[in-house]
């Protein structure tokens, strides 16, 4: 029995000590955000103005939800924030799925054209922004006035005629080529046995392309669906820069109306109320992709 003993104790001794080397990852993950997410939550059942620091801060159970929920900007900041992320998802996958395909071919100056891919992925958002507000909507020498000209047609502010294609058009510049990087990974991963067997049972390039290619990259495109959409949903910086959420509320996301009622109205509880939303959308919208992927991926699996 002392044998026995003996040999667990040198068994568990010699195994790596994988449990403890990840606390202090769990640890700093739940301190910086699960903390902050619960005090966000206690906050979201207050009324605590800033502007009003004689009031204090005083329990008012579900009233910040009642009085954002019965708001009419509300329903439209809600509509513009899905079909920002919505739009924005389905053109970054579309040009991020096509460039991956270009990518994994070879051809003359492929580091280059890479290169000249990925870069607006390191430009930072604030930065995108400007350029993008400068040099591209600029109704008076912009990109858009210039070739509005070529065609004999009047100039367009599109940041005021349609602020969220704007938005849209510019997140989608900068997330398309993180799209690119991961699933270019799946599909440099893909075993070329598996194209040769498709070769051989008579498949030609499309049936190879649907039922080997996708399926293999189904585990990619989930994992970039979903950072993408964590990423896509607390867009702030492009729409502070370019239309600062209007006109009106034209172009305001749920990240940008918190930042409306917290830090211009002052009003923290309203805000928290609004944050905490925001995660319970984003909860609901992974599940119904997780859930329309995996019944697309059984379809085409049988």
């Amino acid at each position: 029995m002392s044998m026995q003993a003996t040999e667990n104790k040198k068994r568990t001794s010699n195994q790596p000590p994988v449990k403890r080397l990840i606390w202090p990852s769990a640890i700093y993950l739940i301190i910086m955000t699960q903390i902050p997410f619960l005090i966000t939550i206690y906050y979201s059942f207050q009324d605590w103005n800033l502007m009003r620091p004689d009031q204090g801060v005083v329990f008012t159970g579900l009233a910040n939800f009642k009085n954002i929920l019965t708001s009419s900007s509300f329903y439209q900041v809600f509509g513009n924030t899905v079909l920002l992320t919505t739009a924005v998802l389905v053109i970054c996958f579309l040009l991020g799925f096509a460039f991956a395909l270009l990518m994994n071919r070879n051809f003359f100056g492929k580091g280059i054209v890479r290169t000249i891919f990925i870069t607006p992925f390191f430009v930072m958002p604030t930065v995108s922004a400007i350029v993008w507000k400068t040099l591209m909507y600029n109704p008076n020498f912009g990109m858009s006035s210039y070739f509005a000209h070529v065609f004999g047609k009047a100039p367009i502010d599109w940041l005021s005629a349609h602020p969220l294609l704007s938005i849209i058009l510019i997140v989608s510049w900068m997330w398309t080529p993180f799209f690119m990087l991961i699933l270019l990974a799946g599909l440099q991963s893909l075993p070329a046995e598996l194209i040769e067997a498709a070769q051989l049972d008579g498949a030609n390039k499309m049936g190879q392309f649907i039922h080997v290619t996708i399926p293999h990259l189904f585990r990619y495109i989930e994992v970039v669906l979903l950072l993408g959409l964590m990423f896509i949903l607390q867009v702030f910086g492009e729409i502070y820069v370019t239309t600062a959420g209007g006109p009106g509320y034209a172009s305001t996301n749920l990240s940008f109306l918190v930042y409306r009622i917290g830090f211009q109205n002052w009003d923290i509880g309203e805000a928290s109320a609004v944050g905490v939303l925001t995660v319970i959308l984003t909860i609901i919208m992974m599940l119904f992709m997780f859930r329309l992927l995996r019944r697309m991926f059984r379809e085409e699996q049988s």
